[in-house]
């Protein structure tokens, strides 16, 4: 018997561990050919974002609020206790992770 249950936890684990895409969580986000970058930052809210600028630099963290024309970045990635204030027409690019 208990070597019964040992082979269905060994099968059930094999079947969850095979299937990683069952657990994938995927980013609803999809532009449209009219989407502003703001709008853009208004629906990308709440989520981990890397802001490309027209300086090169780039900066990455949470997208907090959006303006009408600057986003607060929170949480910055490489940079404790640290937020930015970005202007949005400075912005050349949003990069974000679609699944994780």
């Amino acid at each position: 018997m208990k070597t019964l249950v040992n082979a269905l936890l060994l099968i059930a684990g094999l079947t969850v561990l095979s299937a990683p895409s069952a657990f994938a969580v995927e980013l609803k986000f999809e532009p449209k050919a009219t989407t502003t970058m703001r709008e853009a930052l208004v629906e990308l809210t709440k989520e981990r974002v890397t802001l490309s600028l027209e300086s090169g630099e780039q900066i990455e963290g949470i997208v907090t609020m959006v303006g009408n024309s600057v986003v607060y970045i929170t949480k910055l990635s490489g940079k404790v206790y640290y937020d930015a204030v970005v202007s949005i027409d400075k912005i050349n690019a949003i990069i974000l992770r679609k699944q994780f």
